[in-house]
């Protein structure tokens, strides 16, 4: 396609330095779309005395600065990790695209605040044939605006280009209310202008609402990818040896850059040299294939203890017993009087309703009543992925 060898779209999972690009010269096209925009409408709006276009026109000079501001975030982010931020300059870009949400919001209270005066103290509306034109011919730029940064920031997952599409769909809504309500007062003298704008100001003030929330989550540790979680236990399951996989605690620092943390069970009577052999092709596989960088760490499973197995499957009834969604791993046996001691940690659903507390008496108090002789200690693991 055309717009892919102009601005030279990357594929999905390419290098930051390639996004970088993308997302740079896409920023550059929006800057001289708005300038243009700028210069044009203040022209007409000076020679027409027009207020409304002349407005119209510093509203696409802020859109400019918004969009240097998006290069700036990408340039930054593109910066190599250093001392100060061993993890990169990656979330650079989500601060940007806080900016372009700030500024909706901005643009979105002004426009309400407007809005409302224009609905104490109408005013007469005057737009004459070529500031008509003017403000249609820049809505189509701007509609075409709102596609491309959409369309670039699905491709390389930029929450920045994702901000600037609502913020220049904003700006359509807000042109369109102008033109209809221009419309609606030459053909029917009624002045709907206040209303026209309480009504895009509102969709403007929930757009930026969700652009603001969208580059906020990234910084905040939202959860990860459900698909990307999968793929990194089906790498490790693939591993002839390994058991089980559990812990995944996915970090994001920007893109291209996610560094995980997880733990491999592994039979307990395996020497300890070919389990690290595993552990680190393990990371080596998860990093060529994902371009993750990972810690892996080692828990010993017994095999060959009969007694263990049968305690193992008790465990795992009584949990379902309580809720058929719970499931334990880090399973350990020791001696314990004459009998057992069993630790092992137990796996929450996100909206199971007992407490850590609650779900110890209720497991204790069967697992009792089951096996007298033996103890245990179970501690409760709330999912980070």
């Amino acid at each position: 396609m055309i717009l892919e060898r102009v601005l030279m779209l990357p594929d999905e999972g390419a290098d930051y330095a390639a996004r970088q690009k993308c997302g740079e010269r896409t920023g550059y096209v929006g800057i001289g779309a708005n300038l243009l925009l700028f210069a044009v409408k203040m022209t007409v709006g000076i020679i027409i005395a027009s207020v409304s276009v002349v407005a119209d026109a510093l509203n696409n000079l802020s859109d400019a600065g918004t969009s240097l501001a998006m290069i700036f975030g990408f340039r930054i982010a593109g910066r190599p990790a250093d001392a100060e931020h061993p993890f990169g300059h990656g979330r650079a870009e989500y601060l940007a695209g806080l900016f372009i949400a700030a500024v909706i919001l901005l643009v979105g209270f002004e426009l309400m605040r407007t809005s409302v005066d224009k609905i104490l103290m109408p005013e007469e509306l005057k737009m004459n044939t070529m500031g008509a034109v003017f403000l249609s011919l820049s809505l189509f730029i701007k509609v075409g605006l709102a596609w491309l940064y959409n369309k670039v920031g699905t491709r390389i997952n930029s929450p920045a280009l994702k901000a600037a599409s609502v913020d220049s769909l904003t700006d359509c809504l807000a042109t369109s209310a102008v033109l209809i309500s221009l419309f609606v007062y030459a053909q029917f003298g009624i002045n709907i202008d206040g209303a026209a704008g309480i009504f895009v100001s509102c969709f403007i003030l929930y757009s930026g609402w969700g652009a603001l929330r969208d580059a906020a989550e990234p910084l905040m540790g939202m959860a990860n990818d459900p698909a990307l979680a999968a793929d990194v236990r089906r790498i490790v399951m693939e591993e002839k040896g390994v058991l089980g996989v559990h812990d995944l605690v996915l970090h994001g620092y920007g893109a291209g850059r996610t560094f995980a943390t997880l733990d491999i069970e592994l039979p307990a009577e395996m020497p300890l040299i070919e389990a690290h052999n595993i552990a680190d092709r393990v990371e080596r596989r998860i990093q060529g294939t994902l371009s993750i960088s990972v810690t892996v760490h080692i828990d010993p499973v017994a095999t060959d203890d009969p007694e263990a197995d049968r305690l193992f499957v008790l465990a795992s009834r009584l949990l379902t017993s309580i809720d058929s969604r719970l499931s334990m791993h880090d399973f350990h046996v020791a001696p314990y009087r004459d009998g057992r001691k069993i630790r092992f940690e137990v796996s929450c659903p996100e909206d199971f309703e007992m407490s850590d507390r609650e779900l110890r008496r209720a497991f204790l108090r069967r697992f009792l009543a089951k096996s007298p002789r033996d103890r245990a200690i179970l501690h409760v693991d709330h999912h980070f992925c």
